[in-house]
């Protein structure tokens, strides 16, 4: 049993080409309880998390859009669905953020890693149940009229957004991690 976890944690990739279906809410659930069993020190549960789908998915547009007339001030307004439809690449959105607390012993950087695993773990349920996922995440997202867009508090910060659907190809299999040339084993 264990060897085949280890095969299907080897086994998964990125997914880029997604389709209908996405996941139901029951799936989602599913999934969200799961990956909510991250790594988390002193138990915080920073992670949360907001599906986008359907035409919620206008709102992670908006995200592209703003950032990229932020970026590009002469951007003419002809040119927003350029961006607004990169929102539209798979028929799901999770937005993973963390809601960080003052913590005398768990800082900040830990509940944006243990919000982090959540979303790897949520990437790992995506597969489980037959579906894919891609973590999409770029400068866009981590700006404060992306923080004003997803409707987040101060105290919230985005770790990333993850596309869901149904794979449409197979993918090409990591062959070879590298791992020999980023592991040692120190021994006392």
């Amino acid at each position: 049993m264990s060897k085949d976890f280890l095969r299907f944690m080897r086994d998964r990739v990125s997914r880029n080409q997604l389709a209908e279906p996405a996941p139901s809410k029951e799936e989602w659930f599913d999934i969200l309880d799961a990956a909510s069993r991250a790594a988390d020190h002193g138990s915080l549960k920073p992670w949360r998390f907001k599906v986008f789908s359907g035409s919620g998915r206008e709102q992670v547009g908006q995200v592209y859009w703003q950032h990229a007339k932020s970026e590009v001030p002469e951007l003419t307004d002809d040119k927003a669905e350029t961006f607004i439809k990169k929102a539209f690449r798979a028929p799901a959105i999770l937005l993973v953020y963390a809601d960080i607390v003052h913590h005398p012993k768990v800082p900040e950087f830990e509940q944006l890693m243990a919000a982090s695993a959540a979303a790897q773990q949520a990437l790992l349920g995506l597969d489980a149940l037959g579906y894919g996922g891609i973590w999409r995440t770029g400068p866009a997202v981590f700006t404060d009229t992306a923080k004003d867009l997803f409707d987040l508090n101060d105290n919230q910060q985005v770790v990333g957004l993850i596309y869901a659907g149904t794979p449409t190809q197979t993918p090409n299999r990591v062959a070879d991690t590298g791992l020999e040339e980023r592991l040692s084993f120190v021994d006392l």
